[in-house]
């Protein structure tokens, strides 16, 4: 095999870095030390139980599902697998009666 010669770049060579100033008025020695953070973040639960479901968080989970359920439920469809009419399952999740929207709450108290 022939060996290939390479040609002297043509390209600039790099420039040297500036020299570190001596100027004692823009070290970074001036700038005042690092304080140690702190978390300013605040958690609407405690951590050290953020995992478990307490009967509280399970009421408030079941209480916003029947919430949203009642406000985006196809209610006629529901009618219809359930043999009853739209206003009979509306009462169902009514709240403030003594229907299944309140015995499901009440599993958890």
């Amino acid at each position: 095999m022939p060996s290939i010669k390479r040609s002297p770049s043509t390209s600039p060579s790099p420039s040297p870095p500036p020299p570190a100033s001596t100027n004692p008025s823009t070290s970074k020695e001036q700038k005042s030390p690092k304080k140690p953070r702190t978390n300013t973040k605040t958690t609407s639960f405690p951590t050290s139980t953020s995992g478990s479901w307490t009967n509280e968080r399970k009421t408030l989970f079941v209480n916003r599902l029947m919430e949203t359920g009642y406000k985006n439920m196809d209610w006629k469809s529901l009618a219809e697998e359930t043999q009853m009419t739209v206003e009979q399952c509306k009462n169902q999740m009514t709240p403030g009666r003594s229907n299944l929207r309140k015995t499901i709450s009440e599993m958890f108290k």
